[in-house]
């Protein structure tokens, strides 16, 4: 009921409701864009079976989820490492749990198809220039904080390096850095939401997260993103994926749950046509029932020769893998990169 003796408040103070409207005329130029081929689908690398489901697109938000001691990292670093043979990316990685030393052996390994300390030795030539293109593609951060993981990406952008991802490995081991009010779900929200708006003005983000405790004590249960702990980046990112790796083999399921924009490339994986990446300390095989790809970043280091060494064999380029079984092509090592 109104009351004579109060005075009315003040008219709150119009807002321009109209910066809100997004203009149909920008709408509709963008659509041409995509029809005139303006707007850039995800890089592929090539291996049809991989690259219907998995491309690696610019400005969005990655979320990959897997058990510990599963893969995550070991699969992360061989997709990242096929896709800057094949098109050049540079990746900033901030691994939380995995010293960056061993991270570079990793990728030299992978890069070289042999232990890098054997052609070190051999071959210090190839092991030099493999080395300095790891460098140039692959730049670590020693940082306790997303944000400050985001600002010293951002900072390396506005001066002139053309990162394609920012790689947070796990994202479970950082602080914020954003925000810390004590309830850890909202900083955690706060956090992906900040993530999410640097993706769009910067540069694409991946994450990597542990699941809840629950699903990581069951060893025979196949996790979704929807076990993954806090649960912040699932809302948030657009393509979401897990990994499973099968019990006493060097193989990853990779499971494509979502793929918000299918108009620039990827879709989800299916149940019964499962893709496999096979995995050995130098040995990157694919799979897909029975269209296998055989050491898959040799075939891709040889084809696009990166570093332009002049192997001493190169041999001939084909658009399809020959198929084998691993079990023809490889005799399996004990060691593992992880």
């Amino acid at each position: 009921m109104f009351n004579l003796d109060e005075t009315p408040n003040a008219p709150e103070e119009e807002k321009d409701f109209n910066k809100f409207i997004v203009n149909p005329k920008g709408i509709n130029k963008t659509i041409q864009d995509f029809f005139n081929g303006d707007i850039k689908k995800g890089y592929e690398i090539g291996i049809p079976c991989f690259d219907e489901h998995f491309v690696c697109k610019e400005n969005e938000l990655y979320a990959l989820t897997g058990k510990k001691g599963g893969g995550k990292t070991t699969i992360n670093q061989a997709i990242q490492i096929m896709h800057s043979i094949v098109s050049d990316l540079v990746w900033v990685c901030a691994f939380q749990e995995n010293s960056d030393w061993g991270q570079k052996l990793n990728y030299l390994n992978y890069f070289l198809g042999e232990h890098a300390n054997i052609i070190k030795n051999t071959n210090p030539k190839l092991y030099n220039k493999a080395s300095k293109w790891i460098d140039a593609h692959f730049i670590f951060l020693d940082v306790e904080t997303i944000k400050d993981a985001l600002d010293t990406t951002k900072f390396l952008i506005e001066n002139g390096t053309k990162v394609h991802a920012l790689v947070l490995d796990p994202a479970n081991s950082f602080q914020s850095g954003f925000a810390n009010t004590g309830n850890g779900y909202a900083d955690g929200v706060e956090t992906a939401r900040k993530v999410l708006r640097f993706t769009e003005k910067y540069c694409t983000v991946y994450v990597s997260q542990h699941p809840n405790i629950s699903a990581q004590r069951n060893p025979d249960r196949i996790i979704t993103s929807y076990d993954a702990e806090g649960g912040w980046w699932l809302n948030k990112a657009s393509f979401t994926w897990v990994i499973h790796r099968v019990k006493d083999t060097h193989k990853n399921n990779i499971i494509v749950e979502d793929v918000r924009n299918k108009h620039t490339g990827g879709s989800r994986t299916d149940l019964y046509n499962e893709l496999i990446i096979e995995w050995l300390v130098t040995t990157i095989n694919i799979i897909q029932g029975d269209d296998i790809h055989i050491n898959v970043i040799q075939y891709l280091v040889r084809k696009h020769n990166p570093i332009n060494f002049d192997y001493e064999y190169l041999p001939e380029t084909e658009e399809i893998l020959p198929s084998l079984t691993s079990n023809e092509a490889f005799e399996f090592s004990e060691q593992l990169p992880f």
